[in-house]
């Protein structure tokens, strides 16, 4: 026992001997050396620095400048300075074990990609002054630190814990960013951005984000995103950004957005422009439709907003979303010269106004109007409006088959059902309207005005007053929205109308002007076109006073008339007024089928018979007659349907 005593002695005390030998060699100008070829004769690594810096007073510490090894024939690997602090209590641990490792200065490309290093483990790992350069990611001047950091074979290794990262230009793919800022958490199945920042495309970019992964579905969770200065000015920007969206975030992912801000920021794309614009968005859930969100907020403003070719002026809108529903809390904007205000709810099928404000606005309505305004209302199957109000409004359609101009327009209306199960009409409430001037197709009205009411689908038009210059057209009316077939009934009075209409409303090819005093009753089923075919009765009677050719003479309108093709506008003005007689119009109709008896026309040196009849239930019989004479002239024109027929006799007897 006493000689294994001396022998357990005798081991301790040259252990202790070596050990004391080794630290002083450390701290001689031979530290290098001794690493050196310790590294190189123990590993398959080949090692070198310039120096290898060691003292007692750090005994865990070891700093190692410009370091540089590799492993074979890879290239080598090398950093300005590496700064290793061992962790005790796992030196006898397999691998190497260390409690922080910095390095400052290492640089990797594809030329000096990582090497494969040896079972390393650490803490915490810090590069500062980092730059690396590959076909995927680009990093410079980039300062990274890590948690629990271990290597892994051909990889960049793999922590969980803390993370930071800064560099003032990172590139993934053909994203640019700059100034990026990272501050975050890892661990096997999630990421934890307490607070980020990166500047894109003139924009700067900050908020706090979590990522849960599973394995066929992922999560985000976007706490907070503020998105400054964006500027986006063309359709490859943003279908890059799309397809980038859809490279990070798997189809699976769901996205919960807690709090969206774009704060001045503009797009201008092919179909829309916005400049200056701010957005904020709150407890969005992707991909779940408007129509399935939970507690959403959306607030949007803009200094202008471009719609094709619609240009809003300040708008400001404020969303709030529930499941089936979106409560409009505000909305206007300054346009067409005008001022438009709103608020409502809208569900899937419903659009429900409180209120709608318009002011001043001039709308030359597009070539296709009233196609695209039933094509939108088709969005919804009931429409009501609690309260309506127009003030000094203009609408100008130039482009329509009856081109009209209404000026100063003013309406108001209350409790308005406007559609209702997909069927238009006022269902309920009261409405009048009235203009300070108007003209359709030239015909001039002088303050028209419209005051009509529904009650549970009894629609009535109570008042329609129409003043011309010199005449006045009144009409009252009545439509049961909610029988079958939507019965009707009209009583429409004029005293001296102007004759003009003829040619320029109902397109007859007699430019005739002058007065008009006609009484007309009519009643049909309004429901669908097949039923008013089948159901339209009643009776116009009217007479025509001072009636003249409107800058036409006689031989003009024989000559328009001998044409193979006429129309109300073949005209040729001329400054002479021809007068003209013309016997009593009387147009009747029963069940659909429509009787004009022969109005006798006479000029001074002509006289011409207009009849027909037609059946609105069969458009291709329709025949409308014109037999006139000059003289020893002798004109006979059919017009059956869209098609045209000319007897012409001169005064020689032949025919064409």
């Amino acid at each position: 026992m006493r000689l294994v005593g001396k022998l357990t002695a005798t081991f301790i005390v040259l252990l202790l001997l070596a050990l004391t030998i080794l630290l002083t060699l450390l701290h001689t100008q031979y530290t290098t050396a001794i690493i050196r070829y310790g590294i190189n004769t123990l590993s398959p690594y080949a090692f070198d620095a310039r120096h290898i810096h060691y003292t007692i007073t750090e005994p865990w510490r070891f700093t190692v400048e410009q370091p540089k090894f590799s492993l074979g024939q890879e290239p080598p690997f090398h950093a300005e300075q590496l700064d290793m602090w061992l962790t005790p209590t796992e030196l006898l641990s397999p691998g190497w074990a260390f409690d922080s490792i910095l390095v400052a200065g290492l640089r990797l490309s594809p030329e000096t990609p990582l090497p494969n290093l040896p079972a390393i483990r650490t803490n915490r790992l810090a590069l500062t002054d980092f730059e690396i350069v590959t076909p995927e990611l680009t990093l410079k001047e980039a300062q990274l630190q890590l948690d629990h950091w271990h290597s892994q074979p051909q990889s960049w290794g793999s922590f969980s814990g803390d993370i930071q990262l800064s560099a003032t230009q990172a590139r993934w793919q053909q994203v640019v960013l700059k100034n990026v800022l990272i501050d975050g958490t890892h661990s096997d199945q999630s990421w934890k951005m307490h607070g980020f920042s990166f500047d894109w495309h003139q924009a700067n970019l900050s908020g706090q984000a979590e990522y849960l992964s599973a394995p066929d579905a992922g999560a985000l969770l976007l706490h907070q995103l503020t998105v400054s200065g964006l500027q986006l000015q063309d359709s490859a920007q943003t279908d890059a950004l799309k397809s980038h969206f859809k490279q990070l975030i798997l189809p699976s992912t769901t996205i919960d957005i807690r709090r969206l801000d774009i704060l001045d920021s503009s797009i201008e794309l092919a179909d829309y422009t916005i400049n200056s614009g701010n957005l904020s968005l709150h407890n969005w859930h992707w991909p779940s439709s408007p129509w399935q969100q939970h507690d959403a907020f959306l607030s949007l403003g803009a200094s202008t907003v471009r719609w094709k070719d619609t240009v809003l002026d300040d708008p400001l809108a404020e969303l709030t979303f529930s499941p089936q529903q979106i409560n409009i809390e505000g909305m206007s904007a300054r346009l067409l010269d005008g001022y438009v205000q709103t608020d409502g709810t809208v569900t899937p099928d419903t659009l429900a106004l409180n209120q709608l404000t318009i002011n001043s606005i001039r709308w030359f309505l597009p070539e296709q109007w009233l196609t695209e305004l039933t094509a939108h209302s088709r969005y919804f199957d009931n429409i009501s409006l609690t309260s309506l109000d127009i003030g000094y409004a203009q609408l100008t359609a130039p482009h329509s088959q009856l081109p009209f101009q209404l000026s100063g327009i003013n309406a108001s209306g209350h409790d308005l059902v406007l559609k209702r199960r997909g069927k238009a009409g006022l269902w309920q409430g009261k409405l009048h309207a009235s203009a300070g001037f108007a003209s359709i197709n030239s015909i001039t009205m002088v303050e028209p005005f419209i005051e009509m009411n529904s009650q549970a689908g009894q629609w009535q038009l109570t008042k329609l007053l129409i003043p011309f210059r010199n005449g006045l057209l009144e009409a009252e009316a009545t439509l049961d929205l909610h029988r079958e077939g939507q019965p009707w009934q009209l009583a429409l009075t004029a005293d001296s109308m102007p004759a003009s209409i003829l040619p320029k409303w109902l397109r007859l090819p007699l430019p005739v002007s002058g007065a008009m005093d006609i009484g007309l009753t009519a009643s049909g089923l309004a429901q669908h076109a097949t039923g008013l075919a089948y159901s339209l009765d009643g009776e116009l009677n009217g007479e025509l006073r001072q009636l003249q050719l409107d800058k036409q003479t006689t031989a003009q309108l024989w000559q328009q008339w001998s044409q193979r093709t006429v129309s109300a506008s073949s005209q040729h003005p001329t400054g002479k007024h021809s007068p003209l007689t013309a016997t009593p119009l009387s147009v009747t109709a029963d069940r659909g089928r429509i009787t004009v008896k022969p109005v006798v026309v006479k000029g001074e040196d002509f006289a011409a018979t207009l009849q027909g009849h037609w059946d609105l239930a069969s458009p291709d019989k329709q025949l409308i007659q014109l037999q006139a004479t000059q003289g020893c002239k002798v004109l006979s024109r059919d017009w059956h349907g869209d098609q045209q027929q000319l007897s012409l006799s001169p005064c020689d007897g032949n025919s064409i």
